[in-house]
């Protein structure tokens, strides 16, 4: 085993040595062609930094206020124009006889065809937006690193058993190896496919809302609450007076046969007394 740890390291060196010699630097140009970032959201950076790429995770709020009847068709609009580039991941709508009708759509678009998709969308019913982004260049370039790093301990193992296959047990040893770093490998590939998805595409939220009338916004809106709630309070009433004669049900049952009683007792006494 110490003898494969050694042929290891003295092949990574002479890889390294041969990559630094012989591999040119990437252009300025190319790093930046991969920034998913939109041309207007930039920073003051150094000479040095703006050669780097910029991975950014960019998330979209929207709120649309339209009449309640148009609700349903205008969803149903947006969803079909999620096409090209895009995928939805959640839509709902809600419509029934108790709560207004609303409705929700969860969008992520490629950045290629946000501009386009978003112009479509937009229109002045959109009351509410807000932009969030979020830096993951750290996380990219960490993930790209490792990968890098482990692809080439792959290869490393692979020529090690073509080319050295040794004693029974440092095979072993070579290929349980190899199978826990191409396990790591797929695992950092999985991430970087997720970190990807955050990066070169835009998550959008469109939340639909029926658009206040005149009772819910004006000098009516007292008077509107209290016819709405009039029907609960009345029955509410209803219910907490049935309930009080539920609850004295039994004890009439108990406490009228004694009055009754009771008052024929002193009827009778009455009578015994008139009689005497």
């Amino acid at each position: 085993m110490l003898l494969l740890l050694i042929y290891l390291t003295a092949c990574g060196r002479g890889e390294q040595a041969v990559g630094v010699a012989s591999a040119p630097a990437p252009r300025a140009e190319a790093m930046l062609a991969r920034d998913g970032a939109p041309t207007d959201f930039s920073a003051t950076t150094t000479a040095s930094d703006s050669a780097l790429p910029q991975y950014l995770a960019e998330r979209q709020y929207w709120v649309m206020e339209l009449p309640e009847s148009g609700i349903e068709a205008r969803w149903q609009a947006h969803v079909a124009l999620c096409r090209n580039g895009c995928e939805v991941l959640q839509a709902a709508i809600a419509n029934s006889a108790q709560a207004p009708v609303s409705a929700s759509l969860q969008l992520r678009v490629a950045r290629a065809h946000a501009a386009a998709l978003l112009k479509s969308m937009s229109s002045p019913e959109v009351k509410e937006r807000r932009i969030e982004r979020e830096d993951k260049t750290l996380q990219v370039v960490d993930v790209e690193a490792r990968l890098k790093n482990l692809g080439e301990l792959r290869d490393r193992l692979r020529k090690l058993l073509e080319s050295r296959p040794g004693a029974l047990k440092d095979v072993l040893d070579t290929e349980r190896e190899l199978a826990r770093v191409q396990g790591d490998l797929d695992a950092m590939a999985a991430q970087r496919k997720a970190l990807a998805n955050e990066t070169e595409k835009i998550l959008l939220n469109v939340e639909y809302r029926p658009e206040a009338s005149i009772t819910q916004t004006g000098a009516l809106q007292p008077l509107a609450e209290v016819f709405g709630n009039a029907g609960r309070a009345l029955a509410e009433s209803m219910a907490e007076a049935l309930m009080f004669i539920i609850r004295i049900l039994p004890w009439l049952f108990i406490v009228l046969p004694i009055v009754w009683g009771g008052w024929k007792l002193v009827k009778r006494l009455f009578a015994w007394r008139r009689g005497a």
